[in-house]
């Protein structure tokens, strides 16, 4: 098994100095021109919004919760401590825009199918907040009609998968199926936690190969860990998932994970260097036109802060070139995330 890592390791080593040159392009096709007007009028809007003297940054990987509400919460519990309280979005907004944040997605942190619509209600009047990836069961009985209720609503534009359930995980069963499809056919997104146990890198494999059509984007550095060198199994699983699945994305999120011992408070590192040998698998493997920038607050707040992980991204961009630091974080995002034209006989 080493001598295939480090084979693998090496050849794709030789061609890393091309793929980290990588200039801008699309990360999506729009089916018509109306997607890519639509697109455009996106960036430019982006562009505009950005404070003097900042690139704009969209947001894809926020969480809002209410501990106090009558039954509270799933998660948080106070075992996470700072994390365990009202967090809304006044808090975030306050840090986000001063930050140069110029438009953000939520991702539902709970596995109760009504605290999607609890999401949506909280933000309804609130532009900022312009898309929304709700937490719903693949495979579950009521997946069908739970996103037929969900979809009506454009903010809507995907689900987290594979987290709070099916406890089995990823078995590509017939009623797993077909829940990605509907997804699929929906032109909506999946995003999935890859790391340690949860989810292997060979299961999100196949499901990327089974349902090619479906965007999924694994979260937080593909489970990435520090410090260096490098894990050569980790990089060679990787770079075959970058290779094998065109239709998968990263997200270039929740950087202090890699030195976190969980869900707990630890002080990670805030300099780039500590980093810096992952991030460049993961530019090398997916490029630049498939990592998508994302915070995880406040979970960040519980190992570093806000600030300093925008100052490490912004860090570890610039060498690329203005094109790739814009793809990165933000021209990406509002590319992945948004509801694709679906297909023509596909009826509520």
């Amino acid at each position: 098994m080493m001598g295939l890592v480090k084979k693998g390791v090496v050849h794709w080593a030789a061609t890393a100095a091309a793929l980290l040159g990588m200039a801008w392009a699309p990360t999506a096709r729009a089916h018509d021109d109306g997607d890519d007007r639509a697109l455009r009028a996106a960036i430019e809007h982006s562009e505009r919004s950005a404070p003097p003297g900042k690139r704009p940054i969209v947001e894809t990987h926020i969480h809002f919760w209410q501990v106090t509400r009558p039954g509270g919460v799933p998660w948080p519990t106070p075992a996470e401590g700072p994390i365990f309280r009202d967090v809304l979005p006044p808090e975030y907004t306050r840090i986000a825009r001063a930050n140069g944040v110029v438009t953000a997605g939520i991702v539902e942190a709970s596995g109760i199918v009504e605290d999607n619509q609890w999401i949506l209600d909280l933000v309804r009047h609130d532009r900022f907040y312009s898309f929304f990836v709700g937490n719903l069961e693949i495979g579950a009985s009521s997946f069908a009609r739970d996103l037929a209720r969900f979809a009506r609503d454009p903010r809507f534009v995907g689900i987290r998968g594979y987290l709070t359930g099916p406890a089995e995980g990823i078995t590509l069963s017939p009623a797993q199926l077909d829940s990605l499809r509907d997804l699929a056919r929906r032109g909506m997104t999946l995003d999935i936690i890859s790391r340690g146990t949860k989810n292997p890198k060979d299961q999100v494999q196949a499901l990327c190969t089974a349902v090619p059509d479906l965007r999924i984007i694994i979260n937080h550095l593909g489970g990435a860990k520090g410090p260096p060198p490098v894990d050569a199994t980790w990089e060679l699983e990787i770079r075959r998932l970058a290779d094998v699945c065109p239709n998968l994305y990263m997200k270039f999120s929740s950087f202090y994970d890699m030195y976190a011992p969980g869900d707990v408070v630890f002080p990670s590192p805030t300099e780039l260097a500590p980093y810096k040998a992952h991030f460049d698998v993961l530019m090398t493997a997916f490029g630049s036109e498939r990592l998508i920038w994302g915070s995880n607050w406040p979970v960040i707040g519980l190992h570093g802060t806000f600030e300093a992980q925008i100052a490490i991204a912004e860090e570890y961009l610039a060498p690329f070139g203005v094109k790739v630091r814009d793809q990165v974080m933000f021209k990406n995002a509002l590319a992945f995330y948004r509801r694709h034209k679906p297909e023509r006989h596909h009826r509520d």
